[in-house]
């Protein structure tokens, strides 16, 4: 079964559009976590949002989320956002992902209306590296 799922995922284009979407929910909910206050609210459009996103990953969607949001929680606790958010952004190889990733951080750090220092750092160094 898992070498049939590795054949499958041979279609570099489709490989490449699964890690796109991958690295694009990592960068939002990193964004989200990164104030350290996250809401009940922020958690449940997460997971709304994983569940409409065309998946193909052995990780269930849940499985999915609950690493990833272990993985934010762990950049975020031993100062590696930014080692986070370049190899995060690496994966973003369609200019129009790029800009959504930079909308939605936009968005997600302004939605309680204040920038806490966090959020301007990792913002600062996600408009870098998606210039680059």
């Amino acid at each position: 079964m898992k070498f049939e799922q590795f054949l499958n995922a041979l279609d570099i284009g489709h490989c490449q559009d699964q890690q796109q979407r991958e690295a694009l929910f990592d960068l939002v909910l990193l964004f989200v976590i990164i104030d350290g206050v996250v809401a009940y609210s922020e958690m449940t459009f997460m997971k709304d949002w994983l569940a409409t996103i065309k998946w193909n990953n052995e990780l269930s969607k849940d499985e999915y989320y609950d690493v990833t949001l272990a993985k934010c929680k762990t950049a975020q606790e031993n100062d590696q956002v930014e080692d986070f958010i370049a190899h995060r952004c690496k994966l973003l190889v369609d200019p129009q992902m790029k800009e959504q990733a930079l909308k939605l951080a936009r968005d997600i750090v302004m939605v309680d209306g204040e920038l806490d220092e966090n959020e301007a750092k990792a913002l600062a160094f996600l408009e870098k590296e998606l210039a680059d």
